[in-house]
């Protein structure tokens, strides 16, 4: 079973030789408020640096349908009025419609009725038809990072593009060709944010870093990012948090910590080559067998019945 957090840092503590605290969590001991720190720190670091099977999770999501509306537009203004709602509309949702510039999104709801754009439209019309779509989804909760490669499509069955670095936003934007097949994405603003923005509801689908690496009491599975009890555990190794809070409070103390940092990398090592299984390694790859590709065409001519 894993070591809770008073437990952790009780051993800790006996092994350097220190006063084991009867807590940890509320404690106002100098010591062990930062052997409780430390322990945060450490946690927070070891989720950054591998992608721990146990943290990594799949999250499926679906987008939504765009909302069409009526509204007032003036030419070179960026308002639009007499919106007869703008209850589902959302800032950063993309409006198309005439008179509307290529991909202008909403700055700000005015009111109930009127919302204000990024970008003033090209004419005058009232009570004119337009659609709103939504461009930036919420990310998981506990989310740290994406892992690459796994930004699926289920809808289409096919991968996402992405992510979009800034320019290539900019180009997807501004570009006079930049539809194309296949949706493409970048992490803006802490959203996932949608190239094109898509209309119709489809099914996505990635996998993800979490940062959720605290185990609440009784439970094995991480749903939280700090100790918040002496009766939490990790997610971690118990080895490997034992050596890495060594290691920090020797260090945040000034002390000599070679060994223990020797150590710490060592049990690191361990940990990682262990936590997820690898296929053997061959000096002379080949391609993976296909069922079907230019071998399964006949030569000469096909069949006439």
């Amino acid at each position: 079973m894993a070591y809770t957090l008073l437990q952790l840092v009780d051993q800790v503590s006996g092994e350097l030789g220190l006063t084991q605290p009867a807590s940890v969590i509320g404690s106002t001991n100098n010591q062990t408020m930062q052997f409780l720190a430390l322990a945060q720190r450490l946690g927070k670091d070891l989720v950054r640096d591998f992608e721990w099977q146990k943290l990594v999770q799949a999250y499926i999501w679906q987008t939504e349908t765009a909302v069409s509306t009526t509204g007032t537009i003036t030419a070179g203004s960026r308002v639009i009025t007499a919106i007869p709602s703008t209850a589902a509309l959302q800032v950063g949702n993309v409006i198309t419609g005439t008179g509307q510039a290529p991909y202008a999104e909403i700055l700000t709801i005015d009111s109930g009725t009127q919302v204000t754009l990024n970008t003033p439209v090209a004419t005058s019309t009232a009570a004119v038809s337009m659609t709103f779509a939504k461009q930036d989804y919420d990310l998981p909760s506990g989310y740290d990072r994406m892992i690459s490669d796994t930004n699926w499509d289920r809808t289409d069955h096919w991968r996402n593009l992405g992510t979009k670095s800034s320019q290539d936003w900019q180009f997807l934007q501004g570009g006079i060709i930049s539809i194309g097949p296949r949706e493409r994405y970048r992490i803006y603003n802490g959203k996932f944010r949608i190239f094109q923005a898509l209309t119709t509801v489809y099914n996505f689908s990635f996998e993800y870093v979490s940062n959720y690496w605290v185990c609440a009491t009784g439970s094995s599975v991480g749903s939280k990012p700090a100790y918040t009890a002496d009766t939490d555990t990790s997610v971690f190794p118990d080895d490997l948090m034992l050596a890495g809070l060594r290691f920090y409070f020797l260090k945040a103390k000034k002390l000599d910590y070679g060994a223990e940092l020797a150590e710490f990398n060592r049990t690191l090592s361990y940990c990682k080559a262990g936590d997820v299984p690898v296929s053997a390694m061959s000096l002379a790859p080949v391609g993976m067998n296909q069922l079907v590709g230019p071998w399964s065409v006949q030569d000469g001519n096909w069949p006439s019945v």
